[in-house]
């Protein structure tokens, strides 16, 4: 089918004939995925590994599986506020809104730095 036939089709025949493509998208996916698993399976059996063995060599290529980030240092608070103790900031990214209404105010920051 040309694009000038596909011009000449209504807005529902194009629907269904979407619809059709879609579903002969996704048969045919399925389809070149089992080739491809089976030819895989095939190689790793002729090279003696297990399917399980073949499984496992996937998994860090798998897009859903990303590798965990490491949690590094704690970051430590560089400021506090006087009036609840448990209102601190590291230093880093915008002011709290503590200590940016404490600013506001017209206090100075180094005032509120922890010792």
């Amino acid at each position: 089918m040309t694009t000038s036939d596909l011009s000449k089709l209504s807005y529902s025949e194009l629907l269904k004939l979407g619809d059709a493509l879609d579903q002969q998208i996704r048969a045919q996916r399925v389809e070149e995925l089992k080739v491809l698993v089976d030819g895989y399976i095939k190689k790793t059996q002729a090279a003696g590994f297990s399917l399980r063995e073949a499984i496992d060599a996937l998994r860090p290529y798998a897009s859903d599986e990303r590798p965990k980030k490491r949690a590094g240092a704690p970051i430590t608070a560089v400021y506090q506020d006087p009036s609840n103790p448990a209102n601190t900031w590291s230093g880093r990214g915008l002011p709290a809104k503590w200590l940016a209404a404490y600013e506001a105010q017209g206090r100075n920051r180094t005032e509120f730095k922890v010792r």
